[in-house]
């Protein structure tokens, strides 16, 4: 049976009203603010928000991607980020979003565990929730829209051991291993991994999503491991591509390092052009924006029936090649692995989409 969400236009208002001054605009706060951007905002339309599980260029295109399909669908597409990046500040920018009555709320988590609670409750009161880029699998979220994270660290995996043939020896660097994106990712590049002569000298240094620490731990790590054969550098999050060029440009050591990054922050993307990365494993969040404004709306309008809601989204997801898993109700937004070779192509891509980075 389908429960109809019942809402309160003043409680819509209040909301437009307290987040007018995040429409249109980009704001990096100090400790215990957020992040925020958003299309143009009317009390008469519906209003969701995405929440990002830090600050980072690769919401950049996550933005584009609701805010231009929140134009078109006449909704408020809004977008909140934690800073600092935690679970806390996570929990309260989506807890202050229920008290304004939004009409859905997608999630990218940095917890599982510690959200999942908040999660549950949201959809007990008839709140739509769904998950993009890093899930909360065992939590009563609608749906989960974005990368399947094994497999694109097993993608990265398979290329590492091109990279190298006579085996090599690697350090990772990521911003939590609580997230479940990141748990997934470096599983599925140890999985590719297994048979050949490529091991990680130690688990992943650990930054805390803090881009000073991320180039520090790289710092560390080229110190501690040089003479036991340290000759690649995984860089698992978005800066830490930007970071690892940074360190090896700074020691020139790009003679004797691989350098494997995700994601396509800009200066990751010059490096593959300028010869400083040997690859990147990238996402889609100009999509990832774009289907979870049009998922949530499709939730509004059918009341919250999540079988219906991905029905309608399926025709969008079969132009762009997207499976879809109706018994878990994931959508695998999938990933291209772009190296120097085929960088041009890609770039001219994103360009397309007036988009500089993924």
């Amino acid at each position: 049976m389908k429960c109809r969400f019942l809402w309160q236009g003043a409680v819509a208002a209040a909301l437009l009203a307290a987040m007018a001054g995040c429409s249109n605009s980009n704001s990096t706060g100090g400790n215990g603010q957020s992040a925020s951007t958003g299309s143009s905002s009317s009390a008469s339309q519906p209003t969701f928000m995405l929440i990002t599980n830090g600050t980072s260029p690769f919401w950049v295109s996550l933005d584009k991607g609701s805010t231009e399909v929140g134009q078109t669908l006449g909704v408020n597409a809004l977008r909140q980020s934690p800073n600092p990046s935690n679970n806390v500040q996570q929990i309260r920018i989506f807890k202050d979003a229920l008290a304004k009555g939004v009409k859905g709320i997608g999630i990218s988590v940095i917890d599982p565990v510690a959200m999942t609670s908040t999660i549950n409750q949201a959809v007990a009161s008839h709140v739509p929730v769904i998950c993009f880029d890093s899930d909360a699998p065992t939590s009563n979220r609608l749906a989960y829209l974005g990368t399947n994270n094994f497999n694109a660290g097993f993608l990265a995996g398979q290329a590492a051991r091109k990279l190298f043939p006579n085996g090599g020896k690697l350090m990772a660097f990521v911003g939590t291993m609580s997230q479940q994106n990141a748990i997934d990712r470096y599983n599925g590049f140890l999985k590719a991994l297994q048979g050949s002569n490529i091991t990680f000298l130690a688990p992943p240094m650990i930054d805390q999503q803090d881009k000073n620490a991320a180039q520090a731990n790289i710092q560390n790590a080229i110190t501690k491991y040089a003479n036991k054969g340290l000759n690649g550098l995984v860089g698992l999050y978005s800066y830490d591509g930007p970071a690892i060029i940074n360190v090896v440009t700074q020691e020139n050591l790009r003679s004797k390092m691989k350098i494997i990054c995700f994601d396509g922050d800009p200066e990751t993307l010059k490096g593959l052009a300028d010869g400083m990365v040997d690859l990147t494993v990238v996402q889609t969040p100009y999509e990832e924006g774009r289907l979870s404004i049009m998922l949530l709306n499709y939730l509004n309008k059918d009341g919250g029936n999540i079988d219906q809601a991905l029905k309608q989204l399926k025709p969008e997801l079969d132009k762009l090649n997207m499976p879809l898993n109706m018994k878990n109700h994931t959508i695998d937004t999938g990933v291209t692995v772009v190296t120097p070779a085929n960088a041009p192509a890609f770039l001219q891509k994103l360009k397309e989409k007036g988009i500089a980075s993924t």
